[in-house]
């Protein structure tokens, strides 16, 4: 199966409107032309994928639940407007942020915006073809993740010191010239660059550009997605060792065992072998609901 281009896309005012932390998905509201421009996309053979950080789960503002009724919401607006079923193929996002509220989700992470690691994520999940893919988004720290990653960039923005610092490939002042943008240089050979740029709203940055190999760009592109799933391996497992379920579960078992141990030492009393072992089993029972309700 060959690799697919897509379009990587920030959440917050770059397809909706939302200056700050959004937990509720009734207030969604779609930027102007918006869905038109992911419709442009998806017929020119994008693959669309949002990427946003959500460190509002982190500072305790809403939970991952809410992330994901948003998210919802959001493809529904999109899917009517377009007539188009699953308009936007997927949606990754990360609760984590260092200066969180939350233990479980206070510290740094891989997929946390600069860090590539949603981008990577999605082009091994999805088998993406990054060297011909594109990143659009409202905010430096988008930029710098797609340049990690090895993709394209457009900053939406119409703010001259926020250009400055994107860094980016291409400007726009909207979404509809950004989705203008990946269709207009969509067919250029894919080359990583160094930026030093003077430009206006309307202008492309200046480009230094340095050369690399595809094979290359293959092989930093493989080692960071090894990286990346290495990280979250262990992260899971620091998560799923330190439940307080687990742990639970765990002493369960014990007292099972040390329960079915007094029933063995009574087997001559019939009613005192039927009560220890009537604990066992109910201890052994607890056990199996607690590591259920933990995988969850």
């Amino acid at each position: 199966m060959s690799l697919q281009p897509a379009v990587f896309l920030d959440r917050d005012n770059t397809l909706i409107a939302n200056d700050g932390d959004l937990g509720d998905a009734s207030l969604v509201r779609l930027l102007d032309g918006v869905p038109a421009a992911l419709q442009s996309l998806r017929a020119a053979g994008f693959r669309l994928v949002v990427v946003t950080n959500q460190g509002g789960v982190a500072r305790g503002r809403y939970d991952e639940g809410a992330v994901d009724a948003v998210h919802r919401r959001i493809a529904e607006l999109v899917d009517a407007a377009t007539g188009i079923e699953r308009t936007i193929d997927r949606f990754y996002y990360c609760p984590f942020h260092p200066e969180g509220l939350v233990p479980e989700y206070t510290r740094e992470h891989p997929w946390r915006k600069p860090q590539p690691g949603m981008i990577l994520q999605a082009a091994s999940d999805m088998e993406l073809d990054l060297a011909k893919s594109f990143l659009i988004g409202d905010a430096p720290r988008d930029t710098e993740s797609g340049r990690r990653a090895g993709v394209r960039t457009v900053i939406v923005s119409r703010d001259s010191d926020r250009i400055a610092r994107a860094h980016a490939d291409f400007v726009a002042a909207d979404f509809t010239e950004a989705a203008a943008a990946v269709l207009r240089h969509r067919n250029e050979p894919f080359v990583p660059q160094e930026v030093t740029h003077t430009q206006s709203r309307h202008t492309a940055p200046t480009r230094r550009l340095r050369l690399r190999t595809r094979d290359e760009g293959a092989e930093r592109i493989r080692k960071a997605v090894l990286e990346l799933t290495d990280e979250l391996r262990s992260e899971r497992n620091r998560r799923r060792d330190s439940s307080p379920l687990r742990f639970a579960a765990t002493g369960l078992v014990l007292l099972s065992l040390l329960t079915a141990t007094f029933a063995f030492l009574h087997l001559g009393e019939l009613e005192a072998f039927a009560r220890w072992g009537s604990a066992a089993v109910l201890s052994l029972l607890l056990a199996i609901v607690a590591l259920l309700i933990d995988r969850r």
